[in-house]
């Protein structure tokens, strides 16, 4: 199956890109942990209660280790991490936690590969996401 796309007019009069067409991916629906379960169970010997408790052991872990200042790097799935906003401040000595960190968010990167880093071809410094690696784009019919 390939990704659907439709296309979307820009809107903002005060972008350069006003008035042009843009790709836009519709989604189809939604995979929930109970889903994702089900499947995985399906291609093992575990069953979805079993692929559930341990996904959401692994969520667990994930939160308590970014929460201790760890970064997390899932081999092919990707690295998480924890990071705050804050507001700035003139000087340093001014800076309270309390009153300027905005909030605190988790980033993710998904996992990838240079293109190019191969002994043959010298790497763009471009990176290709593993989960978009051969996939197909079409027109949504709908």
């Amino acid at each position: 199956m390939a990704l659907k796309i439709r296309l979307k007019q820009y809107k903002n009069a005060s972008k350069s890109s006003f008035g042009k067409y843009y790709a836009e991916t519709v989604l189809l629906g939604e995979v929930h942990t109970a889903d994702i379960a089900r499947q995985v169970s399906e291609n093992t010997t575990f069953r979805p209660g079993e692929v559930k408790g341990i996904i959401d052991e692994v969520v667990a872990v994930m939160t308590r280790e970014m929460q201790d200042g760890n970064a997390v790097v899932i081999d092919g799935l990707g690295r998480f991490r924890l990071m705050v906003e804050s507001e700035g401040v003139e000087e340093a000595k001014d800076f309270n936690i309390g009153r300027h960190i905005r909030r605190i968010v988790c980033k993710f990167l998904p996992a990838a590969h240079r293109l190019g880093d191969d002994r043959e071809v010298k790497p763009t410094g471009r990176r290709e996401q593993l989960f978009s690696e051969g996939a197909d784009v079409e027109w949504y019919k709908g």
